[in-house]
């Protein structure tokens, strides 16, 4: 896919930001602290990145991948994604990659990711079976509407059955969590979600 060279420019910084962004993102992992909570830096660079997006969007619109290829598309989903303190951002960028799929544009991934961890946010269950937390049995599908029929719904929009995506995900493995860990984690997001507006 080829972009003109002015969009090219406009769109690195939002590929750099996301590397910064996964590159602390694995020094907090590495250092143990990745589920501590949501560290304050981590915080600060997804708000900044989510600015940086907001920018973008307002001077060139969404970077559709059949306009600007995966690796720019990816880049903007995954900032806005973990614009997690900004609610009005990731509802409009909901909006945007429903209408992308309805037009053709190949975003069921990211927009079933999106539709599923909103859902969660503002206390609704979610539809799609992507949206992994852990547990003392392992990593399981947080609050799942109507399990059973999970993979109907995701065959709808070409996607891969529920077990293959969990695999993908990497949540095959892992995920164990003492009762006590869950309490903490449970107790501080929810007001974490309470204090930035989503509940």
């Amino acid at each position: 896919m080829q972009v003109n060279n002015n969009i090219q420019q406009a769109c690195k910084p939002l590929i750099d930001a996301l590397a910064h962004d996964m590159k602390f993102r694995a020094e907090l992992e590495e250092a143990g602290l990745l589920n501590e909570g949501y560290h304050p830096q981590m915080r600060a660079i997804h708000e900044e990145n989510a600015q940086l997006l907001e920018d973008f969007l307002d001077h060139y619109g969404w970077p559709y991948p059949s306009k600007y290829g995966k690796e720019i598309h990816e880049a903007a989903w995954m900032i806005a994604i973990h614009a997690i303190s900004k609610p009005a951002l990731l509802r409009k960028v909901l909006q945007i990659l429903e209408e992308a799929l309805k037009a053709g544009e190949p975003v069921a991934n990211e927009y079933t990711k999106f539709y599923d961890r909103i859902a969660l946010y503002e206390g609704h269950q979610q539809v799609y079976g992507t949206q992994f937390a852990p547990s003392p049995t392992g990593w399981v599908a947080w609050d799942l509407y109507d399990p059973e029929h999970v993979d109907e719904r995701r065959r709808a929009l070409g996607l891969s059955r529920f077990i293959e995506n969990k695999l993908e995900c990497g949540a095959g493995e892992g995920g164990f969590s003492t009762a006590e860990e869950l309490e903490r984690y449970d107790t501080f997001w929810k007001a974490f979600l309470k204090e930035v507006g989503w509940r």
